[in-house]
């Protein structure tokens, strides 16, 4: 009790301190039944600090007390996270995490930025592509904005500022991957989903994530430039993709032993933005060279089959209703090699998601109401996301917001049919 006073109390009294603080207060509510899915106080702390006219440092500190936790009971393991970068609890009901430290650097020609930070790639709403460089962490599954959602590594992060345009080149030793929900949690993932009939009993292993700073390192390079009125980049990754590969053997017994590891992949890619009067299109494309997708037989084989992967993203923005935006997004996912003899993959070949988001601003952009469709053309499921937010006054901004799932139980978005919800959120800034 005592140590959960000192954090309120550091929190509370930030410019003590020479900082900046917010104050986040959330709670939603299960459509479908009477029970509380959130009900958490959170507290940012956050100190931008100048060391000389070519060195400063920046430090934000989170940390949450909740109730009941359904997104994230207890106090999980966190395995997939290198344990520099993981979240620490204080009982059942209270969490510490440093978000952010890193030193910025400025060189003659560029750059340095090093410590634990976030790197933001691609523009895209609601999903990503190209934004990978941090793994993400799905307690709230993707409703949590990309700025929270994103786990934030150690990285070495190195921008030149060249004649032809910006060059970034990107080293990362944390060997963190994305965090997954535990089975029972709110967005915890369900067996028909991940591809095991829901009477199919199974065992899982330890996840086997490669922790070598040196050897299992990501690397990372990206060159953009303008022309001709076009926003370009040319994007390079290579890396251990951030979801396990699940291999699946069958036991003795008929059960099966599932077998969670990681696989290294090449990514190469790029974007292309434009304005045109009202009009802003947005493209950016990806290929992975290494993917491992669920086949349609489990024996021969592993129940995983490897193939390339040809991804992209279109989208159009449009403003020409003054204080509204309209945004349609397409994405999809094409596999290379979708036939492999015996082991076809369960997947569909080409794999389609539509996106439109509609944005509107009133009273001086005090209030943004806005909603997001997102619709799996595959399967049929859906998500739609509203939000409506006030700002109040410079230190106060309320706001509510509603999900909605819809689809049968063995896809994406429908395996949380029965967890749409309407929540509120408080935010004091100080």
């Amino acid at each position: 009790m005592l140590r959960r006073f000192l954090i309120v109390a550091l929190f509370l009294c930030p410019h003590a301190y020479g900082l900046d603080s917010t104050i986040l207060l959330e709670a939603d509510q299960a459509w479908h039944k009477d029970q509380r899915q959130k009900t958490e106080l959170e507290f940012l702390w956050e100190m931008d600090h100048a060391l000389n006219q070519t060195v400063s440092l920046t430090s934000i500190v989170r940390s949450r007390i909740h109730g009941p936790d359904r997104f994230d009971p207890g106090q999980p393991d966190q395995p997939a996270v290198a344990p520099a970068s993981r979240r620490h609890h204080i009982g059942d009901n209270v969490e510490i995490e440093l978000r952010e430290l890193y030193a910025d650097i400025r060189l003659p020609a560029g750059n340095l930025r090093l410590g634990k930070q976030q790197i933001v790639w691609g523009q895209a709403d609601g999903l990503k592509l190209l934004d990978v460089i941090n793994p993400q962490d799905f307690r709230e599954f993707i409703l949590d904005d990309f700025e929270d959602s994103r786990i934030p590594v150690w990285t070495l992060n190195l921008e030149l500022f060249l004649d032809e345009g910006d060059l970034q080149l990107v080293w990362i030793p944390d060997t963190s991957r994305h965090n997954l929900p535990p089975a029972g949690a709110t967005y915890g993932l369900t067996a028909p989903f991940a591809s095991i009939p829901a009477d199919q009993p199974f065992r899982i292993e330890a996840i086997d994530r490669p922790n070598n700073a040196i050897e299992d390192g990501t690397w990372a390079t990206r060159f953009s430039t303008f022309r001709a009125g076009w926003d370009i980049t040319l994007n390079y990754l290579y890396r251990y993709n951030d979801l396990p590969v699940i291999r699946k053997n069958k036991n003795v017994d008929g059960s099966l032993l599932l077998s969670p590891g990681y696989e290294r992949t090449h990514t190469l890619g790029g974007s292309l933005s434009k304005a045109f009067g009202d009009f802003i299109f947005r493209s950016e494309v990806a290929v992975n060279g290494s993917v491992y997708c669920d086949t349609k037989n489990i024996l021969p084989g592993e129940g995983v089959g490897r193939t390339k992967e040809l991804g992209y993203v279109m989208g159009l923005d449009w403003s020409g209703l003054g204080s509204t935006l309209i945004s349609a997004q397409i994405f999809q996912s094409i596999l290379i090699d979708h036939d492999l003899g015996q082991n076809r993959f369960a997947r569909d070949k080409v794999d389609t998601t539509l996106t439109l988001l509609v944005r509107r601003d009133f009273w001086n952009e005090s209030l943004v109401a806005d909603v997001l469709w997102i619709y799996h053309t595959n399967d049929n499921d859906q998500l739609v996301r509203l939000k409506v937010d006030y700002e109040w006054s410079s230190q106060l901004m309320v706001g509510l917001y509603a999900d909605w799932f819809a689809g049968s139980a063995d896809e994406l978005f429908g395996q949380y049919d029965n967890r749409d919800q309407i929540g509120l959120r408080l935010q004091f800034g100080f």
